[in-house]
């Protein structure tokens, strides 16, 4: 855990990266198993960036958790807008895709 903390901002740089990657896989007509990899990984990265707040608060940096925090909810919210609002989309990405 000590190792996951010490890149605590590559991570969140990744993810930011990430959701580009997926908002174009998703909208620009990937396909399916393109698509699911890519949540998949979105996925991954978010349970991350919770173990990383988890680690700030224990280790007793508040100013830090505070900002990954922050930046955790920025990430859910970007998954939100692109995964949510647009369910039926998302649904038909992830199934049959747009090959």
């Amino acid at each position: 855990m000590k190792h996951l903390y010490k890149i605590k901002w590559l991570i969140i740089v990744i993810s930011g990266i990430m959701w580009v990657i997926s908002f174009g896989i998703l909208f620009a007509g990937g396909t399916a198993m393109q698509n699911r990899i890519a949540l998949a990984i979105n996925i991954v990265l978010i349970v991350l960036q919770i173990l990383n707040v988890y680690r700030a608060f224990v280790v007793n940096q508040k100013g830090t958790a505070i900002a990954l925090i922050v930046c955790l909810l920025i990430i859910l919210m970007l998954m939100w807008a692109t995964y949510i609002w647009s369910w039926s989309y998302t649904v038909k990405a992830l199934t049959i895709g747009f090959e």
